[in-house]
């Protein structure tokens, strides 16, 4: 008698995918409640080392948020601005971060409340072409937790399908961030005010250049301009007031950096956005090294002398009436 092995088979095929299925199904719960817990101890970590400070950003509302790179992290102190100006601040700066990040992190802010003043600390390269783009894209990981954000998806898969698939896993969304996050419970970080990072007095060294200063070619970099055009315009779209500015340096700057601060100024003013430059010549006497740990960083003595020069102008902005009456609704 011949035995038809062809039933066989098909037993055999439909079993394997039964399995097949039950095993995808088994991760796919280990997924969601795994990244559950994760997601649910991110939120709720110590704030301090960097990770959890978007939720803190997120989770209460401030009147000022500052944004911007490692020079807005360490040159902006809350309490001080906040002692000056009867408004909540903080500061929102990221070492590493550029543009992009200051960006993005703004529509999150912008989809969550609407504060009344949000200060832009530029950088030179934040609209220049360099060969570390790539980088300040992969940086962006960082705001992963947030991915069911709309613009943060575009921002973190730039369109692209196999990115937008890492994404649908919610313990992907966490890579990296486990040990940190476990830190922050661990050492319940002290000293953090408002997103600041205490610097206290340094030794100077001579190093970390503008960016700009050391690449060959200048070139404008027209997505990074569409990006602050519209980080602009849809501040402004809230009724949010955008104050630009260039914190001060330890010396001069060259006249490449001159020059893009200089565009810097025709479009904030095509916006009609105050530019507060601290690179202009009557901002002269921050050239004092003992107010800074290297070229572009000021330590914590200059980030004091700094932020109460910072703080009495942002009180004389132009439409600075109209700017408190909205952060008082805030407070």
């Amino acid at each position: 008698m011949k035995v038809n092995l062809s039933i066989f088979n098909s037993k055999k095929s439909s079993a394997f995918l039964t399995k097949l299925a039950v095993f995808v199904l088994l991760l796919l719960v280990v997924d969601l409640l795994v990244g559950a817990l994760i997601g649910s101890l991110y939120r709720n970590a110590p704030y301090g080392a960097n990770w959890t400070k978007e939720n803190w950003l997120l989770q209460e509302r401030f009147d000022i948020v500052i944004l911007g790179s490692s020079r807005a992290l360490r040159h902006y102190i809350p309490e001080v601005i906040e002692e000056k100006t009867g408004l909540s601040v903080f500061n929102a700066g990221q070492n590493g971060q550029y543009l992009l990040y200051a960006y993005t992190l703004e529509q999150l802010l912008l989809s969550r409340y609407a504060p009344g003043i949000i200060v832009l600390d530029v950088l030179p390269s934040f609209i220049i072409k360099t060969d570390k783009t790539g980088e300040e894209f992969d940086r962006l990981a960082t705001l992963s937790p947030f991915i069911d954000n709309g613009e943060v998806r575009a921002m973190l898969t730039r369109g692209s399908m196999f990115e937008g698939l890492k994404y649908a896993s919610h313990m992907y969304r966490y890579n990296s961030k486990i040990l940190s996050i476990l830190e922050n419970y661990r050492s319940h970080p002290e000293n953090v005010d408002n997103g600041y990072e205490v610097i206290g007095d340094s030794r100077y060294f001579d190093r970390n250049p503008f960016i700009l200063d050391t690449v060959q070619h200048v070139e404008i970099d027209s997505f990074k301009l569409s990006l602050l055009h519209k980080f602009i315009m849809d501040a402004k779209g809230r009724n949010v007031k955008v104050v630009a500015s260039f914190s001060p340096v330890s010396r001069p700057v060259s006249s490449r950096v001159d020059s893009v601060l200089q565009i810097y100024g025709d479009i904030f003013n095509q916006h009609n956005v105050p530019f507060i430059n601290f690179a202009a010549s009557e901002f002269n006497h921050y050239h004092n090294l003992d107010w800074f740990i290297d070229i572009i960083h000021m330590d914590g003595l200059g980030a004091e002398q700094f932020s109460r020069d910072f703080a009495d102008r942002l009180l004389n902005i132009q439409d600075n009436k109209s700017v408190l009456a909205k952060c008082d609704q805030h407070l």
